[in-house]
């Protein structure tokens, strides 16, 4: 551990606070409550206008959750990444979006610093024109390949094909606004962050929309790979169109969609929908879009179908409900990089962070708790009414008021 006797650049100590601080959904003045620090003096710390003495850099290690000598780091503020590919995050707030970035960063700098078995990116990067929807197909294909799956093949765990694919694949909490998931390229690693399933019903994922999130994502990173995050709604809504055409190809291969059709009697309906759900773990309502986007269906029979789902309700809940996934590269790099029971505790100290950190990142169990089950109260039997008489008269009479 480096002697905190010594001063270290103000700078670097700021900017190690400011990635901790967001990272756990703190604002300055949360943390200057939580350290006893005067409100001003996190914005001059993180700015690096101010020194922290050994006992400020003690302080703030304890509400970080880390050890003093990660604010001290020589290599704070190395890590190069760039930004989601989204303008904004619909209904999130800019704390929630920048908490599971700078979580992320966090996350990655652990797996370098601890020297984890690094995973071989094999992600194609898309470098055709992106209005041309045959290079998408091809390139989703392409995708598939790597991967190692059949170009006519169910994928039956679209986060382990990401991990093969070399990307890092970490849980949310929940959903961020109305996205699922958020994708970025972090020293050189590719990285999703996708919501786990939920006990709260109106923050639960199912696992279709999970499996399309992550490929969803996969698309971000595979077609818009360097590209800057788009200025206008417009621009974002073209990227979100694109990484929605990878996503249906990279899932369902147009050709053997068509073929699965016409295996169940050519007609998109409702029920032929949901029957290539179970086999797809694609939502009915996502294949409704397929099909208009192969020119199965017309914008008006889409319409129809659309509306059929709405009166049965299943915008709310479609019928066979995939299950949802889980990654399993980190806990496996860990147990072989920190063997033993302690494994965790021992990866935390060699990054120089809480133990608290690592588990959020492994942590893939239904978020919230869930409702307790209702108590069953037994009511005592009924008593005969001389028995109630009795006990009534031996109720002890009030003394009367003088």
């Amino acid at each position: 551990m480096p002697d905190l006797s010594f001063s270290y650049p103000a700078a670097s100590v700021g900017t190690r606070v400011r990635q901790l601080r967001l990272a756990l959904g703190l604002t300055q003045s949360d943390l200057a409550a939580q350290t006893g620090l005067a409100s001003g003096s996190i914005s001059m710390i993180e700015n690096g206008h101010h020194e922290a003495d050994r006992g400020v850099l003690q302080s703030l290690a304890e509400v970080l959750d880390c050890d003093p000598s990660f604010l001290v780091s020589a290599t704070a503020g190395s890590t190069d990444y760039d930004r989601p590919k989204l303008r904004a995050y619909a209904d999130a707030s800019q704390r929630s979006v920048d908490r599971t970035l700078f979580d992320t960063i966090t996350a990655v700098e652990m797996i370098r610093t601890t020297g984890l078995r690094s995973l071989p990116v094999k992600l194609p990067v898309y470098d055709g024109d992106l209005n041309d929807d045959d290079g998408i197909d091809r390139i989703a294909a392409d995708v598939r390949a790597a991967a190692g799956i059949d170009p006519d093949a169910v994928i039956p765990n679209v986060i382990r094909s990401a991990e093969r694919l070399g990307c890092v694949v970490l849980p949310l909490d929940r959903e961020l606004g109305r996205h699922w998931g958020m994708s970025l390229t972090a020293d050189g690693i590719p990285v999703i962050r996708v919501a786990r399933s939920s006990h709260d019903p109106d923050h639960d994922i199912p696992g279709d929309r999970q499996r399309f999130t992550v490929a969803h994502e996969l698309g971000h990173l595979v077609l818009h790979s360097g590209s800057a995050q788009p200025a206008t709604p417009s621009e974002a809504a073209r990227m979100e169109r694109e990484a929605n055409r990878f996503a249906a190809s990279f899932l369902v291969p147009g050709d053997v969609a068509l073929e699965d059709l016409e295996k169940n009697g050519g007609r998109v309906t409702l029920s032929t929908l949901a029957t290539l759900k179970q086999k797809w773990g694609y939502s009915v309502k996502a294949f409704v879009f397929r099909f208009r986007e192969l020119g199965v269906i017309d914008d008006a029979q889409a319409r129809s179908l659309y509306k059929q789902l709405s009166a049965r309700r299943w915008n709310k809940e479609e019928p066979h409900r995939p299950g949802t996934e889980s990654a399993v590269w980190l806990s496996k790099a860990l147990r072989e990089g920190f063997a033993g029971p302690d494994g965790i505790k021992t990866a935390a100290a060699a990054s120089g962070l809480g133990e608290r950190y690592i588990g959020r990142w492994l942590d893939w169990s239904p978020s919230g708790s869930p409702s307790p089950p209702a108590q069953i109260i037994e009511m005592p039997p009924r008593q005969p009414s001389a028995v109630r008489s009795d006990r009534v008269a031996r109720i002890s009479r009030l003394p009367q008021r003088p």
